[in-house]
C-alpha cells in the first residue's frame, strides 16, 4: 500500500492551511472540533475547552476553581506538552477569579489566532498554563479521535493510531489526522494494508460483483471518549487512481481505504459509510493496546 500522502497530497494542503476551518460548503458555523484540557490533578482547578468553528474563528471556556481569590489570571497556549516549554501560540489576558477563587467564562478567539491555535493542535501537542505570578496549573489538550475499528463481517477488528509521515504501518489501521473525526462536519479517514489481520478481507470482498454485497454492511469506530459510533456502508469505490478534494465535503461521512496492489502503482479500494448511531460504551472496549509495527 502506498503511503496515503501520495494520494491526499493537495487536500492535506488546503487542510493545514486552512487550520480548523471547515469545509467551504459548511454555511453554518458550527463546531468544527473541540479540544478539552484538565487542569490540576483530577481536576482540582476545573477545565478548559477550545472549540474552533466552520468559520475559522473559534473560543475558550473556562470553568475553573480552587484559585487565589479575587486575583488576575492569564491563560497561555504553547506547543507541546506541559512538561515541555513549547512555542507560544496565545495568549488569553483579562482572567480574573471572585471572592472564592473561582473564574467561569467564554473567550472569542479571532480568525487569525485560531488558525495558529488549531492549526498547531491538529498536528502535534498542545498546552495551556492558567497563571499569575509564580502560580501556575497546566493541562495538555486532547480532542475525541478514532481508536479503533471493528468490522464483524470480515472480521476486522483493529486498533486505530495517527497516521505516520512515511510508510503506514503494520498491525493496525490509521487515521488522517489532518482531517476529521467522528461527529465532526468532514470525512473520517482510516486506512490500512490489505494484509492478513489488516484491511485484506475488504479487498476480497470488494472483487465479488463489484463489492455490491458490501452495501449496507456495518462498521464501528470506537473513540478515545469512550464513544461507539455505528456506520452503515453506502458505497463501494474500486480501482480509484485520484481522490477527490475531500476537504470541501462538509457532511459527515466515513470513509475506508486500502490498497489494490503491493506498490503505490496500484489504485486504491474506497468504502464510503454514513453514521447511523452514536453510543456511549467502557473505556476498555475503545481503547485497545495499539501494537503499530514498521513495515515495508
Amino acid at each position: 500500500m502506498t503511503p496515503i500522502r501520495r494520494l491526499l497530497a493537495p487536500l492535506l494542503a488546503l487542510a493545514l492551511l486552512a487550520g480548523v476551518a471547515a469545509p467551504a460548503s459548511a454555511a453554518a458555523r458550527v463546531t468544527a472540533r473541540e479540544w478539552r484540557g484538565i487542569i490540576g490533578t483530577g481536576a482540582a482547578n476545573g477545565n478548559v475547552w477550545l472549540t474552533g468553528y466552520t468559520d475559522g474563528t473559534g473560543d475558550a471556556r473556562f470553568v475553573l476553581k480552587g484559585l487565589r481569590k479575587s486575583t488576575p489570571y492569564r491563560a497561555v497556549f504553547r506547543k507541546g506538552s506541559c512538561t515541555t516549554t513549547g512555542t507560544l501560540l496565545a495568549q488569553l489576558t483579562g482572567l480574573g477569579s471572585d471572592a472564592a477563587g473561582l473564574f467561569s467564562a467564554t473567550v472569542p478567539i479571532s480568525f487569525a489566532v485560531m488558525g495558529k491555535l488549531g492549526g498547531t493542535a491538529r498536528t502535534t501537542t498542545v498546552s495551556v498554563r492558567i497563571m499569575t505570578g509564580t502560580w501556575v496549573r497546566c493541562a495538555t489538550l486532547a480532542f475525541n479521535h478514532a481508536t479503533r475499528v471493528y468490522i464483524p463481517s470480515y472480521g476486522i477488528n483493529l486498533a486505530v493510531v495517527p497516521g505516520p509521515s512515511g510508510y503506514p504501518y503494520c498491525r493496525v489501521a490509521m487515521y488522517q489526522h489532518v482531517l476529521w473525526q467522528p461527529m465532526e462536519p468532514g470525512v473520517t479517514f482510516i486506512y490500512a494494508h490489505a494484509r492478513t489481520g489488516m484491511f485484506l478481507p475488504l479487498l476480497y470482498a470488494s472483487k465479488i460483483n463489484n463489492g455490491a454485497v458490501m452495501v449496507g454492511k456495518l462498521v464501528y469506530v470506537y473513540s478515545s471518549y469512550s464513544m461507539r459510533y455505528t456506520y452503515k456502508i453506502t458505497q463501494v469505490r474500486r480501482h480509484v487512481k485520484t481522490i477527490p478534494n475531500v476537504g470541501v465535503i462538509g457532511a459527515e461521512q466515513l470513509w475506508l481505504q486500502t490498497s489494490e496492489g503491493p506498490n503505490y502503482t496500484f489504485p486504491k479500494l474506497i468504502l464510503v459509510a454514513k453514521r447511523i448511531a452514536a453510543v456511549r460504551t467502557t473505556y476498555a472496549a475503545s481503547h485497545p493496546v495499539a501494537r503499530p509495527l514498521v513495515c515495508g
